[in-house]
Protein backbone atom coordinates (compact mmCIF):
# COMPACT_ATOMS: atom_id res chain seq x y z
CA UNK A 1 0.00 0.00 0.00
CA UNK A 2 2.43 2.78 0.82
CA UNK A 3 4.62 2.14 -2.26
CA UNK A 4 1.28 0.79 -3.92
CA UNK A 5 3.91 -1.81 -6.48
CA UNK A 6 5.37 1.33 -7.95
CA UNK A 7 9.33 1.79 -6.71
CA UNK A 8 9.48 -1.71 -7.46
CA UNK A 9 10.90 0.33 -11.08
CA UNK A 10 13.88 1.76 -9.11
CA UNK A 11 15.32 -1.74 -9.12
CA UNK A 12 15.10 -4.90 -10.45
CA UNK A 13 17.73 -6.46 -8.34
CA UNK A 14 17.46 -7.39 -4.59
CA UNK A 15 17.84 -4.30 -3.73
CA UNK A 16 14.70 -3.59 -2.83
CA UNK A 17 13.72 -7.20 -1.66
CA UNK A 18 13.45 -5.83 1.92
CA UNK A 19 11.73 -3.09 0.82
CA UNK A 20 8.78 -5.44 -0.89
CA UNK A 21 9.37 -7.79 2.78
CA UNK A 22 8.45 -5.18 5.21
CA UNK A 23 5.64 -3.62 3.24
CA UNK A 24 4.17 -7.60 3.29
CA UNK A 25 4.87 -7.46 7.24
CA UNK A 26 2.76 -4.39 7.27
CA UNK A 27 0.39 -6.10 5.82
CA UNK A 28 0.41 -9.15 7.35
CA UNK A 29 0.29 -7.17 10.55
CA UNK A 30 -2.62 -4.99 8.89
CA UNK A 31 -4.24 -8.00 8.42
CA UNK A 32 -4.65 -9.71 11.70
CA UNK A 33 -5.32 -6.11 13.22
CA UNK A 34 -8.79 -5.53 11.26
CA UNK A 35 -10.01 -9.09 10.68
CA UNK A 36 -9.21 -9.63 15.01
CA UNK A 37 -11.39 -6.03 15.99
CA UNK A 38 -13.96 -6.81 13.29
CA UNK A 39 -14.97 -10.24 14.16
CA UNK A 40 -14.07 -10.88 18.02
CA UNK A 41 -17.08 -10.77 19.86
CA UNK A 42 -17.22 -8.37 22.91
CA UNK A 43 -16.04 -10.45 25.37
CA UNK A 44 -13.17 -11.87 23.43
CA UNK A 45 -11.95 -8.34 23.15
CA UNK A 46 -11.11 -8.39 27.17
CA UNK A 47 -8.97 -10.86 26.62
CA UNK A 48 -5.10 -10.42 26.70
CA UNK A 49 -4.91 -12.22 23.54
CA UNK A 50 -6.60 -8.71 21.87
CA UNK A 51 -4.81 -6.49 23.72
CA UNK A 52 -1.65 -8.07 21.55
CA UNK A 53 -3.12 -8.07 18.63
CA UNK A 54 -3.81 -3.99 19.24
CA UNK A 55 0.20 -3.89 19.82
CA UNK A 56 0.57 -5.27 16.71
CA UNK A 57 -1.37 -2.84 15.17
CA UNK A 58 0.06 0.09 16.18
CA UNK A 59 3.09 -0.58 13.40
CA UNK A 60 1.54 -1.73 10.01
CA UNK A 61 0.44 2.15 9.42
CA UNK A 62 3.83 3.55 10.69
CA UNK A 63 5.51 0.75 7.95
CA UNK A 64 3.99 1.88 5.23
CA UNK A 65 4.38 5.89 5.83
CA UNK A 66 7.84 4.79 6.60
CA UNK A 67 8.19 2.55 3.24
CA UNK A 68 6.38 5.37 1.07
CA UNK A 69 9.19 8.58 2.17
CA UNK A 70 12.05 5.53 1.71
CA UNK A 71 10.39 4.28 -1.74
CA UNK A 72 9.96 8.08 -2.86
CA UNK A 73 13.38 9.35 -2.28
CA UNK A 74 15.10 6.00 -3.64
CA UNK A 75 13.05 6.64 -6.96
CA UNK A 76 13.44 10.43 -6.66
CA UNK A 77 17.40 9.35 -6.48
CA UNK A 78 17.23 7.18 -9.53
CA UNK A 79 15.54 9.43 -11.09
CA UNK A 80 18.11 12.28 -10.60
CA UNK A 81 20.92 9.60 -11.23
CA UNK A 82 19.80 9.14 -14.74
CA UNK A 83 20.22 12.84 -16.34
CA UNK A 84 16.10 13.53 -15.54
CA UNK A 85 15.90 17.61 -14.15
CA UNK A 86 15.25 18.08 -10.76
CA UNK A 87 11.68 19.76 -11.57
CA UNK A 88 10.93 16.50 -13.76
CA UNK A 89 11.30 14.67 -10.88
CA UNK A 90 9.35 16.64 -8.10
CA UNK A 91 6.67 16.60 -10.72
CA UNK A 92 6.46 13.04 -10.71
CA UNK A 93 6.89 12.80 -7.35
CA UNK A 94 3.59 14.86 -6.71
CA UNK A 95 1.72 13.26 -9.56
CA UNK A 96 2.33 9.99 -7.49
CA UNK A 97 1.03 11.85 -4.15
CA UNK A 98 -2.13 13.34 -5.72
CA UNK A 99 -2.59 9.30 -7.78
CA UNK A 100 -2.48 8.27 -4.08
CA UNK A 101 -4.95 10.99 -2.82
CA UNK A 102 -7.23 9.73 -5.70
CA UNK A 103 -7.06 6.02 -4.64
CA UNK A 104 -7.95 7.23 -1.02
CA UNK A 105 -11.31 9.11 -2.41
CA UNK A 106 -12.01 5.96 -4.57
CA UNK A 107 -12.20 3.89 -1.49
CA UNK A 108 -14.38 5.95 0.81
CA UNK A 109 -16.92 6.00 -2.12
CA UNK A 110 -16.61 2.27 -2.45
CA UNK A 111 -17.03 1.56 1.52
CA UNK A 112 -19.62 4.38 1.48
CA UNK A 113 -21.57 2.29 -1.61
CA UNK A 114 -20.98 -1.15 -0.24
CA UNK A 115 -22.13 -0.22 3.60
CA UNK A 116 -25.64 0.68 2.06
CA UNK A 117 -25.05 4.45 2.18
CA UNK A 118 -25.74 4.51 5.74
CA UNK A 119 -23.00 7.56 6.87
CA UNK A 120 -22.01 9.95 4.56
CA UNK A 121 -19.65 11.34 6.68
CA UNK A 122 -17.71 8.75 6.19
CA UNK A 123 -17.17 9.69 2.99
CA UNK A 124 -14.54 12.56 4.44
CA UNK A 125 -12.29 10.25 7.11
CA UNK A 126 -9.09 10.93 7.43
CA UNK A 127 -8.01 7.67 6.58
CA UNK A 128 -4.42 6.04 5.90
CA UNK A 129 -4.40 5.84 2.20
CA UNK A 130 -5.43 10.18 2.48
CA UNK A 131 -2.36 10.29 4.84
CA UNK A 132 -0.20 8.87 3.03
CA UNK A 133 -0.83 10.69 -0.44
CA UNK A 134 -0.74 14.29 1.94
CA UNK A 135 2.39 13.05 3.02
CA UNK A 136 4.29 12.54 -0.19
CA UNK A 137 3.54 15.90 -1.38
CA UNK A 138 4.78 17.16 1.35
CA UNK A 139 8.50 15.11 1.06
CA UNK A 140 8.24 16.15 -2.85
CA UNK A 141 7.31 19.72 -1.89
CA UNK A 142 9.88 20.19 0.59
CA UNK A 143 12.78 17.54 -0.01
CA UNK A 144 12.42 17.73 -4.16
CA UNK A 145 13.07 21.71 -3.70
CA UNK A 146 17.11 21.13 -2.89
CA UNK A 147 19.50 19.96 -6.02
CA UNK A 148 22.04 18.93 -3.81
CA UNK A 149 21.61 15.52 -1.38
CA UNK A 150 22.32 17.67 1.95
CA UNK A 151 19.53 20.07 1.45
CA UNK A 152 17.33 17.07 0.57
CA UNK A 153 17.95 15.34 3.60
CA UNK A 154 17.98 17.79 6.00
CA UNK A 155 14.51 18.84 4.60
CA UNK A 156 12.85 14.92 4.54
CA UNK A 157 14.87 14.78 8.48
CA UNK A 158 13.49 18.00 9.46
CA UNK A 159 9.81 17.20 8.19
CA UNK A 160 9.93 14.46 10.19
CA UNK A 161 11.28 16.06 13.97
CA UNK A 162 9.13 18.81 13.65
CA UNK A 163 5.74 17.11 13.21
CA UNK A 164 6.93 14.91 15.66
CA UNK A 165 7.36 17.82 18.19
CA UNK A 166 4.42 19.23 17.22
CA UNK A 167 2.32 16.88 17.64
CA UNK A 168 0.55 17.76 20.88
CA UNK A 169 0.01 20.96 19.88
CA UNK A 170 -1.56 20.18 16.59
CA UNK A 171 -3.86 17.68 18.83
CA UNK A 172 -4.37 20.03 21.61
CA UNK A 173 -4.50 23.42 21.03
CA UNK A 174 -7.76 25.42 21.08
CA UNK A 175 -8.25 25.50 17.13
CA UNK A 176 -11.07 28.28 16.01
CA UNK A 177 -14.41 26.94 15.69
CA UNK A 178 -14.91 27.94 12.39
CA UNK A 179 -12.04 25.20 10.64
CA UNK A 180 -14.55 22.96 9.40
CA UNK A 181 -14.08 19.32 11.36
CA UNK A 182 -13.00 17.48 8.18
CA UNK A 183 -10.75 20.02 7.41
CA UNK A 184 -8.98 20.13 11.21
CA UNK A 185 -9.07 15.96 10.72
CA UNK A 186 -5.84 16.31 8.92
CA UNK A 187 -4.04 17.97 11.17
CA UNK A 188 -5.90 16.82 14.62
CA UNK A 189 -6.49 13.11 15.74
CA UNK A 190 -9.15 14.52 18.43
CA UNK A 191 -11.69 15.44 15.70
CA UNK A 192 -14.13 12.32 15.13
CA UNK A 193 -13.15 10.69 12.29
CA UNK A 194 -9.31 11.77 11.67
CA UNK A 195 -7.55 7.97 12.53
CA UNK A 196 -4.76 9.41 10.68
CA UNK A 197 -3.91 12.85 10.55
CA UNK A 198 -0.53 14.37 9.54
CA UNK A 199 0.39 14.81 12.94
CA UNK A 200 2.62 12.35 13.94
CA UNK A 201 1.80 10.52 10.70
CA UNK A 202 3.61 12.28 8.50
CA UNK A 203 7.04 12.39 10.08
CA UNK A 204 7.46 8.71 9.45
CA UNK A 205 7.07 9.11 5.85
CA UNK A 206 10.07 11.83 6.49
CA UNK A 207 11.77 9.47 8.66
CA UNK A 208 11.66 7.41 5.77
CA UNK A 209 12.51 9.72 2.96
CA UNK A 210 15.52 11.01 4.86
CA UNK A 211 16.83 7.07 5.39
CA UNK A 212 15.64 6.20 1.39
CA UNK A 213 18.40 9.28 0.43
CA UNK A 214 21.27 8.17 2.94
CA UNK A 215 20.60 4.86 1.45
CA UNK A 216 21.07 5.38 -2.38
CA UNK A 217 24.15 7.59 -1.43
CA UNK A 218 25.44 4.54 0.48
CA UNK A 219 24.47 2.54 -2.67
CA UNK A 220 25.91 4.78 -4.99
CA UNK A 221 29.43 4.40 -2.83
CA UNK A 222 29.05 0.41 -2.26
CA UNK A 223 28.55 0.67 1.19
CA UNK A 224 24.54 0.05 1.76
CA UNK A 225 25.32 -2.70 3.81
CA UNK A 226 27.18 -0.30 6.54
CA UNK A 227 24.68 2.12 6.53
CA UNK A 228 22.06 -0.05 6.86
CA UNK A 229 24.41 -1.24 9.76
CA UNK A 230 24.77 2.76 11.62
CA UNK A 231 20.73 3.15 10.82
CA UNK A 232 19.95 -0.19 12.71
CA UNK A 233 22.16 0.63 15.59
CA UNK A 234 20.87 4.25 15.39
CA UNK A 235 17.24 2.36 15.96
CA UNK A 236 18.32 0.49 18.82
CA UNK A 237 19.34 3.52 20.66
CA UNK A 238 16.29 5.74 20.23
CA UNK A 239 14.06 3.44 21.91
CA UNK A 240 15.52 3.97 25.29
CA UNK A 241 16.46 7.45 24.85
CA UNK A 242 12.57 8.16 23.48
CA UNK A 243 11.46 6.49 27.00
CA UNK A 244 14.45 7.89 29.49
CA UNK A 245 13.41 11.61 27.83
CA UNK A 246 9.95 10.35 28.83
CA UNK A 247 10.80 10.49 32.25
CA UNK A 248 12.09 14.10 32.16
CA UNK A 249 9.78 17.20 32.88
CA UNK A 250 7.32 17.88 29.49
CA UNK A 251 6.99 21.47 28.21
CA UNK A 252 3.26 20.72 26.56
CA UNK A 253 0.26 22.05 28.49
CA UNK A 254 -1.07 17.98 27.80
CA UNK A 255 1.01 15.22 27.37
CA UNK A 256 -0.08 11.70 26.24
CA UNK A 257 2.51 8.74 25.93
CA UNK A 258 0.34 6.93 23.56
CA UNK A 259 -1.22 9.13 21.38
CA UNK A 260 1.05 12.72 20.57
CA UNK A 261 4.19 12.24 22.46
CA UNK A 262 7.11 12.72 20.60
CA UNK A 263 8.96 10.26 22.74
CA UNK A 264 6.66 7.63 21.56
CA UNK A 265 7.31 9.08 18.10
CA UNK A 266 10.94 8.47 18.63
CA UNK A 267 10.57 4.60 19.97
CA UNK A 268 8.35 4.15 17.28
CA UNK A 269 10.66 5.16 14.39
CA UNK A 270 13.70 2.94 16.31
CA UNK A 271 11.53 0.11 16.15
CA UNK A 272 11.16 1.12 12.08
CA UNK A 273 14.89 1.28 11.81
CA UNK A 274 15.81 -1.98 13.85
CA UNK A 275 12.85 -3.57 11.37
CA UNK A 276 14.54 -2.47 8.37
CA UNK A 277 17.97 -3.64 9.75
CA UNK A 278 16.34 -6.93 10.01
CA UNK A 279 14.67 -7.42 7.12
CA UNK A 280 17.51 -6.58 4.78
CA UNK A 281 19.96 -9.01 6.87
CA UNK A 282 16.97 -11.79 6.27
CA UNK A 283 17.53 -11.09 2.50
CA UNK A 284 21.00 -11.72 2.52
CA UNK A 285 20.40 -15.54 3.79
CA UNK A 286 20.66 -18.45 1.91
CA UNK A 287 16.70 -18.72 1.75
CA UNK A 288 15.88 -15.42 0.67
CA UNK A 289 15.59 -16.65 -2.91
CA UNK A 290 13.09 -19.13 -1.57
CA UNK A 291 9.11 -17.99 -2.28
CA UNK A 292 8.28 -15.50 0.33
CA UNK A 293 4.56 -14.59 1.81
CA UNK A 294 5.68 -11.35 3.12
CA UNK A 295 7.46 -10.65 -0.51
CA UNK A 296 4.64 -11.55 -2.38
CA UNK A 297 1.98 -9.50 0.00
CA UNK A 298 4.44 -6.46 -0.57
CA UNK A 299 4.43 -6.66 -4.19
CA UNK A 300 0.34 -5.63 -4.33
CA UNK A 301 -0.52 -4.33 -0.72
CA UNK A 302 -2.35 -1.36 -1.99
CA UNK A 303 -4.74 -4.45 -3.85
CA UNK A 304 -4.45 -6.30 -0.04
CA UNK A 305 -5.37 -3.71 1.58
CA UNK A 306 -8.44 -2.52 -0.35
CA UNK A 307 -10.10 -6.09 -1.16
CA UNK A 308 -9.16 -7.42 3.01
CA UNK A 309 -11.02 -4.21 4.01
CA UNK A 310 -14.04 -5.10 2.39
CA UNK A 311 -14.36 -8.47 3.63
CA UNK A 312 -13.15 -7.89 7.49
CA UNK A 313 -15.58 -4.33 7.84
CA UNK A 314 -17.60 -4.19 4.03
CA UNK A 315 -21.24 -5.45 3.85
CA UNK A 316 -20.74 -7.78 1.03
CA UNK A 317 -18.86 -10.41 1.91
CA UNK A 318 -19.02 -11.79 5.35
CA UNK A 319 -21.24 -9.02 7.53
CA UNK A 320 -22.21 -12.24 9.87
CA UNK A 321 -18.98 -12.54 11.38
CA UNK A 322 -19.08 -9.11 12.79
CA UNK A 323 -18.55 -9.04 16.53
CA UNK A 324 -19.81 -12.86 16.35
CA UNK A 325 -16.68 -15.04 16.19
CA UNK A 326 -14.46 -16.26 19.17
CA UNK A 327 -10.59 -16.03 19.57
CA UNK A 328 -10.60 -19.72 17.52
CA UNK A 329 -13.29 -18.94 15.37
CA UNK A 330 -11.69 -15.41 14.53
CA UNK A 331 -7.86 -17.12 14.02
CA UNK A 332 -9.29 -19.55 11.54
CA UNK A 333 -10.69 -16.85 9.65
CA UNK A 334 -7.94 -14.85 9.64
CA UNK A 335 -5.54 -17.74 8.09
CA UNK A 336 -8.39 -18.39 5.15
CA UNK A 337 -7.90 -14.34 4.85
CA UNK A 338 -4.36 -14.36 4.40
CA UNK A 339 -4.53 -17.70 1.91
CA UNK A 340 -7.08 -15.47 -0.16
CA UNK A 341 -4.81 -12.40 -0.10
CA UNK A 342 -2.25 -14.30 -1.45
CA UNK A 343 -4.46 -16.25 -4.15
CA UNK A 344 -5.42 -13.01 -5.21
CA UNK A 345 -1.57 -11.38 -4.62
CA UNK A 346 -0.29 -14.09 -7.22
CA UNK A 347 -3.10 -13.62 -9.60
CA UNK A 348 -2.79 -10.30 -9.89
CA UNK A 349 1.63 -10.56 -10.32
CA UNK A 350 1.03 -13.52 -13.11
CA UNK A 351 -1.66 -11.25 -15.05
CA UNK A 352 1.06 -7.98 -15.14
CA UNK A 353 3.15 -10.72 -16.15
CA UNK A 354 1.92 -12.51 -18.98
CA UNK A 355 0.47 -8.53 -19.71
CA UNK A 356 4.35 -8.08 -20.19
CA UNK A 357 5.68 -10.72 -21.84
CA UNK A 358 2.57 -9.89 -25.07
CA UNK A 359 3.69 -6.83 -26.03
CA UNK A 360 6.98 -7.90 -27.90
CA UNK A 361 4.80 -9.99 -29.52
CA UNK A 362 2.37 -7.35 -30.09
CA UNK A 363 4.58 -4.16 -31.26
CA UNK A 364 6.18 -7.48 -33.53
Amino acid sequence: MAGLGWWRSVSSGSRLGYVDWLRGLAVLLMMQTHAYDSWLTPEAKRTPFYGWSRLMGGYPAPLFLFLAGLSLALLAHSRLGKGRSLVRVRREALQRGLEVLAYAALFRLWMFTTGGFVKPADLLRVDVLNCIGLSMLLVAALALRFERLRGQLLAAASLAAGVGLLTPLAWDSAWPAWIPRPLLAYVSGRVPGAYFPLFPWAGFTGAGAAVGLLLARAHAAGREGQAIAVLTASGAAAMPLGLLLDRLPQVYPRYDFWWTSPNYFLVKVGILLLLLGGAYAWGLAPWAAWPSLLRQLGKTSLLVYWVHIEIVYGGIAAPAARAGLGVMGASVGLALLVLAMLALSLLRTQTLRLGRGRVPAAAS
